[in-house]
């Protein structure tokens, strides 16, 4: 590990994924601790001009400083320097939802659907400033030391306004809706998917469909349903799995058309449940 990336001092690895490694570290400045995620260059690629990994540092850093909302993870700063770049985050300390997928470590039925109502109004806000995430998951959502959730990893997302080349072809498969695995063009349904596909496994411990293969999940999606949530929970309300079956239907246009109409039925199903 670096001693540190700019001005900022590393303290220990968060994180690490393919293309990037995430740092708790410290900023002089402010005076606070942030979180940075270090993007590697590819060999022989000191100028980041090309790969993946250009990609998804200029798509977070075209949005430093855009996305100001109480559930979406801040984006402070970026910078690129010789063999990397560079993203400087809100540090948020829970871990993430990941690791509540377990059977023994799902998290009460109510915070479930509160969480997937405040994702469902950062997704909408996001998308009111032209960016579609396109990589929802459980990883992908971070918690506060309250339980609080924040949205984060927007390095797949598809934004407006961007002047670089959209990256395509990358994902979470089993969280993907049809249509992104099939590569054909998105909107914000194809989103809403992803956020049931997400509910059902923070509710049922599994996911909707597991195979070893996007191709075997795609023949999977396409020629079979996922169990019914009550018949792996019996005891959920039965709005709450209607919710969840219709944000991942297979045709876009069965699902919830809008984020709106999403939230309302989860704060319908919140409001029941309290």
């Amino acid at each position: 590990m670096p001693q540190s990336v700019g001005r900022y001092a590393l303290l220990r690895e968060l994180a690490r994924g393919s293309t990037a490694t995430v740092y708790l570290a410290r900023d002089p400045v402010a005076e606070r601790e942030v979180a940075v995620k270090v993007f590697r260059h590819a060999p022989g690629d000191p100028g980041l001009t090309r790969g993946t990994h250009r990609a998804s540092f200029l798509n977070e850093a075209a949005l430093v400083g855009r996305l100001h909302h109480p559930h979406i993870v801040a984006l402070l700063d970026a910078g690129v320097e010789p063999g990397y770049s560079y993203v400087v985050m809100e540090y948020v300390p829970g871990g993430t939802l990941a690791q509540h997928t377990a059977a023994d470590r799902l998290l009460p039925l109510e915070r479930v659907i509160e969480s997937a109502f405040k994702l469902s109004r950062a997704l909408d806000y996001a998308l009111q400033h032209g960016v579609l995430h396109r990589d929802i998951k459980p990883a992908n959502v971070l918690l506060s030391q309250l339980l609080d959730v924040k949205l984060t990893d927007f390095g797949v997302a598809r934004i407006e306004s961007a002047t670089h080349t959209e990256i395509t072809g990358v994902g979470s498969p089993a969280y993907m809706s049809p249509e992104q695995l099939a590569d054909l063009p998105l909107d914000q349904r194809s989103d809403i998917y992803s956020l049931g596909a997400m509910m059902y496994q923070l509710l049922a411990a599994r996911l909707p469909f597991n195979a070893p293969s996007a191709g075997e999940l795609m023949r999977l999606m396409a020629n079979q349903e996922a169990p019914r949530l009550r018949t792996l929970r019996p005891e959920l309300p039965e709005a709450i799995e209607a919710a969840v079956w219709r944000a991942m239907q297979k045709d876009s246009n069965l699902r919830y058309q809008s984020w709106a109409d999403f939230s309302t039925d989860l704060s319908i199903s919140l409001a029941s449940l309290r």
